[in-house]
């Protein structure tokens, strides 16, 4: 009995994919013989689409080395894969005025597609019927994003249907760790465009000046366009700069359009920051008031624990949260982060602050909870964007053979060290450490995490770093 059992469990592996999963290589000039079983055998960029079709086994992984373009691929697999970059990212490079890198428009039910550590950039002016990146239609699919950049891709204004990054109807999406950077559409989604029936959500990811441009006042959606007969979820996000193409601040920088009479549409915004939101005057094309979330009468919208500036009157519930509701009484509702300094910072691709100066004004530093920050940005730390001559007396160097992290400075200070992950849990930590101090990384995981130095007086110097 036992060996039929064992027998059986092989030859549904077997069938499933489980024993025989494989990672295909590919890289912008390729090495050896270039047959992608390996990095060093790796395909070559013109070889991308023969790559893609070796993927034919659940848990198979298309992994992507370095930076080339991947030109308009449809993917029509019916089981689970990974397209996987680097640790650091790997780019997509984007082609001007062609469709978009990817479509999923055939029935491909099982299909359930991972990009992970991706740099999506430059699919500009995309001629495709939305989603310069990524377009999907199709029922009983799932795709995920798991430390993804989405950088300057956008839609040619002929096209109305929008997502300067990702249009997504039907299926079902998850955005994790991401960054959604300078993607742009004519109207419904300069970052996002959520249609019907699709289950999305969307987690410690930021966005930073994206944006509509159509003058008509009713269409935007800088960042989110939701129309949607199912479920949107926003959580840990954060949402700055962004800014749409009118002056109407129902349709800032998410819009959601739920149909008439839909009870069961569903999109809720949780433990989130937006900050710095505009709409823009139609004439003078200036930047005018804030516009934080935009919606229709219909469908059940929740904004709770949240930081905002404006939010129309018909989200339903406004919960153990900092914002201006349109209609209210006291414009000194809206959060006030000014001299929280937020700042984009490239490397770390999240929006950073500093702990308020002015008595009386919000932070996003504890604002949920006690070590629990709004936004993205989950590290309960005050990252100083300021204390330049502190952070020129350190060198920080990695030796990814000796897994050996060398940290020097040239001032006499009392310094603690930590080390953080990009979900906000310290990982290590020295206190006093020495002028020369050297942390072995042995114990961690390949990925980016963020060292940070504190000084006396407040003194914070923060670098991302690389661990492989």
């Amino acid at each position: 009995m036992k060996k039929i059992t064992i027998l059986t469990l092989c030859l549904t592996l077997f069938l499933t994919g489980g024993l025989y999963s494989k990672t295909v290589w590919v890289s912008f000039a390729g090495a050896g013989a270039k047959n992608g079983t390996s990095e060093a055998d790796a395909y070559d960029k013109a070889a991308f689409s023969i790559a893609l079709t070796e993927i034919t086994t659940a848990g198979d992984i298309l992994r992507v080395v370095g930076a080339f373009a991947p030109g308009s691929q449809t993917l029509a697999k019916t089981f689970e894969y990974t397209i996987e970059g680097d640790a650091g990212g790997s780019t997509f490079i984007g082609v001007t005025g062609v469709g978009r890198m990817f479509t999923i428009n055939g029935a491909s039910v099982g299909q359930n597609v991972t990009f992970k550590n991706i740099i999506f950039s430059g699919q500009n002016s995309s001629i495709a019927g939305g989603g310069a990146v990524l377009f999907s239609n199709q029922t009983g699919v799932t795709i995920n994003f798991e430390n993804c950049r989405f950088v300057g891709n956008s839609l040619t204004s002929a096209v109305t249907t929008g997502g300067g990054a990702l249009n997504i109807t039907n299926s079902t999406v998850t955005i994790t760790d991401c960054l959604f950077k300078e993607n742009q559409a004519l109207r419904s989604g300069g970052a996002i465009y959520v249609g019907t029936g699709v289950n999305a959500t969307i987690t410690r990811s930021t966005f930073y000046k994206n944006s509509t441009t159509d003058t008509n006042g009713a269409y935007g959606g800088a960042a989110l366009y939701v129309v949607s007969t199912g479920v949107v979820t926003v959580y840990h996000c954060t949402f700055f700069q962004n800014n749409i193409g009118h002056s109407n601040q129902d349709y800032g920088t998410i819009r959601t359009e739920a149909p008439t009479n839909s009870v069961n549409v569903c999109t809720t915004v949780t433990n989130s920051l937006f900050y710095g939101n505009k709409v823009k005057n139609t004439t003078d094309g200036t930047l005018g008031g804030p516009s934080d979330w935009g919606s229709a009468p219909h469908g059940i919208q929740t904004f709770s624990y949240s930081l905002g500036q404006w939010v129309t009157s018909n989200i339903d519930f406004v919960t153990n949260s900092k914002t201006f509701v349109k209609g209210g009484l006291d414009p000194l509702a809206a959060a006030n982060l000014a001299s929280s300094n937020l700042t984009f910072d490239e490397a770390l691709g999240k929006v950073t602050y500093t702990a308020p100066t002015v008595a009386g004004e919000n932070s996003p530093i504890g604002f949920v909870a006690a070590g629990v920050d709004a936004g993205a940005w989950q590290s309960g730390l005050t990252l100083s964007v300021k204390d330049n001559e502190f952070a020129a007396d350190f060198s920080v160097s990695y030796n990814s053979q000796t897994k050996n992290l060398k940290v020097l400075r040239s001032n006499d200070d009392s310094v603690s060290l930590a080390i953080y992950n990009l979900m906000g849990a310290k990982v290590l930590s020295r206190k006093n450490a020495s002028k020369e101090e050297n942390i072995s990384a042995s114990a961690l995981q390949s990925g980016v995490y963020i060292l940070v130095a504190k000084g006396s007086g407040n003194k914070t110097f923060a670098k991302k770093l690389v661990i492989n």
